[in-house]
């Protein structure tokens, strides 16, 4: 019986030591995706992909979303206050995927992955991002770490 108290005295000494990492190690996961590295206040795209985007956004989103980007009877803006309040905290990731998944309405889950990193871009600069030298990635993965923000 006392052999058994202390194997059980044991374990439970071992899970109370490993607890705290397995929690630890979740928090951290959390937090990573919570809290971006990065935002598009980072100079994150290349002035190339935006204008590479200009005939794609004319051909199949000027009608919905305006010449602009302003916004239309049939699309909201991607530019401006409403654009950045909508998507503020979230992810250059979310809105590629709502850009890949949705867009265009009549024939969504068409628009090139490169392309649709192009159109992120185009976004980008309209809304006045900066530019830097290195393209936006078409990698969902890699565009979780951007986090949307309005600028200063």
């Amino acid at each position: 019986m006392l052999r058994l108290l202390a194997v059980a005295a044991t374990l439970a000494g071992v899970a109370a030591a490993v607890h705290p990492t397995v929690d630890s190690a979740r928090s951290n996961r959390a937090r990573v995706q919570v809290e971006p590295g990065h935002t598009v206040l980072d100079s994150v795209y290349t002035d190339s992909q935006a204008t590479a985007a200009e005939s794609t956004y004319k051909q199949g989103c000027a009608k919905c979303h305006g010449a602009a980007l302003e916004g239309a009877q049939d699309g909201g803006p991607l530019v401006g206050p409403i654009f950045l309040t909508n998507w503020q905290g979230l992810t250059l990731a979310d809105l590629q995927d709502k850009i890949r998944t949705t867009m265009p309405p009549d024939t969504p889950n068409t628009i090139p992955p490169s392309a649709v990193a192009d159109l992120v871009a185009l976004v980008l600069e309209r809304n006045q991002f900066p530019a830097g030298t290195k393209p936006l990635t078409p990698e969902p993965e890699r565009l979780k770490d951007i986090k949307i923000v309005k600028a200063p």
